[in-house]
Parts: C-alpha cells; structure tokens; sequence
C-alpha cells in the first residue's frame, strides 16, 4: 500500500477520509491534536505544527492530502498575519520539502471562496475576487503551485463548502451550524437575508473524489478542479427553507444584509469530465438526514 500524508488529518475532513479509507492506505496524520484523536489505531499521529515540519516527517511518503491550514474565512480574519504565516508560508515550506522527497501525488485543498463575489456562473478560467485573509491565502497558494517547477504531481481542489456528519464535526459550517440550531433551538436563525450563494458538497462526496485523484494515472499535474455539484448550487435562504421543512420546524429568523459579501454559483463540469465515474451520493435533502 501507498504511505498517504494527511497533514491536519484529524479535522473535519481528514477524519472521515481515515473512517473511508484506512484500509487502503499506510496512513500518516502530521496534526497540532488541537481536536480530540478518534481514531488513534488506523494512523500513525505525528504531533506537530505545520510550522515546524522537517523533511524527516515526509521520508518515505507517496502522496500527500493538504489539509493543514486555518479553515476558514471568518477565522482567518482574526489574525491576518497568522493566517497567512500558517496558511501561506508553511504551505511553501511543505512543497518545497516535497520536492525534496519520495512524495509523487499532492493534492492541494483550496477553496471556491477565492471567486468571492460573483453574479455570473464561475469555472476555474473565472477571475478571482479573494475578499478575505483565508482566501488570499488559497490564491497565493495556487500561484505558487502554478508557477513552479516541482518534481511530482500537485493536484488543486477548490471545494465547495462541505457539509454533513464526520467524527470531528464542525458546527460552523454553515448546513450543519443550521441543522443543529433547528435541531437544538427549534427554529433557524441567519444573520443574513438569505440571499447569498454557495456550491455545497457532502463531506463522504468529498473523500471520494479524492481517492478517485489519488488512484488515478492520468497526470493531472497543476490541474485546477472545482469540487462539487452543479445540482448543489443553492442560496442561504433554500437551504434553510430545506432544513425547515425536513425538521418541521415553524420559524426561520431572517437577518440583515450580512457584512460577509461572499455569493457565487459555481459550474463543476471539468471535475465531471475529467472523472465520469465520480457521482455525488448525497443530495441537499440526503445529507441534511444524514446530519439529523
């Protein structure tokens, strides 16, 4: 079997690609511990800072899963100079000590907030309109991986925002923060109107595609895919309305026009060509249940 680097394997993601896949990888997880280790048999755990990585911690590695940066926008934005110092420098730091490596496949997750706002359907020819620290990050990420000469394939997944149940779930997202606020409150709160636009994709969907990246022979070095659905395309205000509906719940709380501008529907057909095979098990209302 491949020996497969998750470097911050133990969040939200890394932990249901382990549940997914331990068997079919010698699995390395390099992670703070900052989440609780629940699957301690199906890894070995090399407790440390993306930070302070050194090239002993890559020896021997195959591919490697990038999942160890600040997660997201709002977070990203309390600390724009760790964010970037986190998200950024110690991503360059890990490819270039690839480089220097066994390491022959990296993936790369990056984000579809790099689109920002937009009012058009979005590709990944489309302009990038970062609006905050964490997604200036994943763009000064990408051009760095676009515009160097590596040795090994680097494969650039920008997600859409993932949703549904993992080991280490993630309540701050914002299908399952609405879920449990139905499932716990009784009503749904937004702060927003409801109006802006997200992709979604269930976070099992997600660990499939990449597993169907890591196997695959083709050479998609320097590739860039969105990683989702056309048919999970869907503003705020739909998804709550779903979430109303499927939980029975009375009363959605609408807010004002939020400060957060982020809006864009994004086309995910290249992901679709390029891997046929690939289908998405869980739709809106699959993945909600499953949260429930």
């Amino acid at each position: 079997m491949k020996n497969l680097l998750i470097t911050g394997g133990l969040g939200y993601i890394g932990s249901k690609f382990i549940e997914n896949y331990s068997k079919s990888y010698n699995i390395y997880v390099l992670d703070t511990e900052l989440y609780d280790n629940k699957n301690s048999e199906e890894f070995k755990l090399i407790k440390k800072d993306l930070r302070n990585i050194e090239k002993k911690d890559i020896e021997n590695i195959d591919f490697v899963i990038h999942m160890a940066e600040l997660s997201n926008d709002p977070l990203g934005e309390l600390n724009p100079g760790l964010t970037n110092e986190i998200n950024h420098f110690a991503t360059k730091e890990l490819l270039d000590l690839c480089h220097e490596s066994s390491v022959s496949k990296f993936i790369y997750m990056s984000s579809c907030s790099v689109y920002g706002k937009n009012e058009n359907l979005v590709d990944e020819t489309s302009n990038l309109l970062p609006l905050t620290s964490y997604s200036k990050s994943k763009v000064a990420n990408e051009n760095y991986i676009l515009n160097s000469n590596f040795d090994y394939e680097i494969i650039i997944f920008r997600n859409a925002t993932v949703y549904g149940y993992a080991k280490n779930l993630r309540l701050d997202l914002v299908i399952n923060e609405l879920t449990y606020d139905a499932i716990n409150n009784h009503e749904i709160n937004l702060l927003s109107d409801g109006s802006p636009k997200r992709p979604f994709i269930h976070v099992s969907d997600l660990t499939n595609i990449i597993e169907l990246a890591l196997k695959s022979k083709k050479n998609l070095h320097q590739n860039i895919f969105n990683i989702g659905s056309n048919e999970l395309n869907y503003s705020i205000k739909s998804v709550a309305e779903n979430i109303k509906d499927l939980l029975e719940i009375k009363k959605i709380n609408f807010g004002m026009k939020d400060e957060d501008q982020r809006s864009y529907l994004v086309d995910f057909s290249k992901i679709k060509n390029e891997f046929p095979e690939f289908n998405i098990k869980f739709e809106l209302n699959t993945g909600i249940q499953d949260l429930i």
